[in-house]
């Protein structure tokens, strides 16, 4: 059976950026040896991310995708873990798998992981996160994150039809990819979902990049 762990501590930062409309979560925590990055994408038509963490474990470039249960918005976070995600962890911690006396107690680590999650974080944190990281993270999250990952050059926004809405994936690329501040970002996306229109991207170095000032300006 696999072992239940409480990661309730997400409940604040979870409930700050519901209330705050970003629907993304990206923090690192540091425990022993181990360094962790810490991920939640919410995506209302994105079945694949939904009630997913994402843990990428820095120090032996691996990404476990981990399920989450209980009722997030009465701040229950559960997951649980199968024996070689354990082993995982103990990699990252840099543990001696052969030592007959090392009896590891991962209720205590998740105990210390989980009072270590931060009440309060801001979009720039997140933002920085995700840009210093994302060279390492990109190939290894779904491809759900982020629509055409490849096309990383901002060249407009654009109006959609009234039957569509602003998809999560293709404004988060503004969090990667876009020259602009959280504050400068936070407005382009809030005006961008009022007046139902998205962000055009390309993978054409020839045409003209735009930052967020300047789509502002125009809108």
């Amino acid at each position: 059976m696999d072992d239940k762990f409480d990661l309730s501590g997400l409940s604040h930062i979870f409930s700050e950026a519901i209330k705050r409309n970003e629907p993304t979560l990206a923090f690192e925590l540091a425990n022993g040896r181990g360094r962790f990055l810490f991920m939640m994408f919410f995506d209302k038509e994105d079945e694949s991310t939904k009630d997913q963490l994402f843990v990428f474990m820095k120090n032996t470039s691996r990404m476990v995708m981990l399920k989450m249960y209980g009722n997030h918005f009465r701040g229950q976070f559960y997951i649980f873990l199968k024996e070689y995600v354990k082993e995982w962890f103990k990699d990252e911690l840099a543990l001696d798998h052969n030592d007959s006396n090392n009896r590891f107690d991962f209720n205590k680590f998740f105990e210390s992981l989980n009072s270590c999650i931060p009440i309060k974080l801001s979009l720039q944190n997140k933002i920085n996160k995700l840009r210093e990281s994302w060279s390492d993270i990109k190939d290894k999250l779904p491809n759900e994150i982020v629509d055409e990952s490849d096309k990383t050059i901002l060249i407009g926004d654009v109006r959609l039809p009234p039957n569509k809405k602003p998809r999560e994936k293709t404004l988060r690329k503004l969090y990667l990819y876009a020259d602009g501040n959280a504050d400068d970002i936070t407005t382009l996306i809030n005006t961008l979902k009022r007046l139902n229109r998205t962000v055009a991207w390309t993978h054409d170095t020839t045409k003209g990049s735009k930052n967020v000032l300047n789509i502002l300006g125009s809108m």
